[in-house]
């Protein structure tokens, strides 16, 4: 993987610094950064999961998602049933769309 069309001014640590410090209120930024920040990571050989810019910037999104709730086992199986219902009822309607 390249990192050959990532913005050449792009900075993981500077982003995470920018993330945390005020505090990024949007989660599709923040996890587009998190995707550049992992993109940049494995280009220099850098190993992800011990990044202090991708943890930063993942501990921001997880904030922002309200990770620590999922950690209740009633929440997580809400969130599971919740998701499991949407992508049924996403593929009958393609298995119904395709149909003659």
């Amino acid at each position: 993987m390249s990192a050959r069309d990532l913005s050449p001014n792009f900075d993981r640590h500077r982003a995470a610094l920018d993330i945390i410090d005020p505090g990024a209120c949007n989660p599709s930024g923040v996890a587009l950064a998190l995707h550049d920040a992992c993109r940049q990571a494995i280009a220099e050989g850098a190993p992800q999961r011990e990044d202090p810019a991708i943890r930063l910037i993942g501990l921001q999104l997880a904030h922002l998602l309200d990770v620590a709730r999922i950690l209740d086992p009633d929440e997580y199986d809400r969130l599971l049933g919740q998701c499991r219902a949407r992508a049924r009822e996403r593929k009958s309607d393609s298995v119904a769309e395709a149909t003659p």
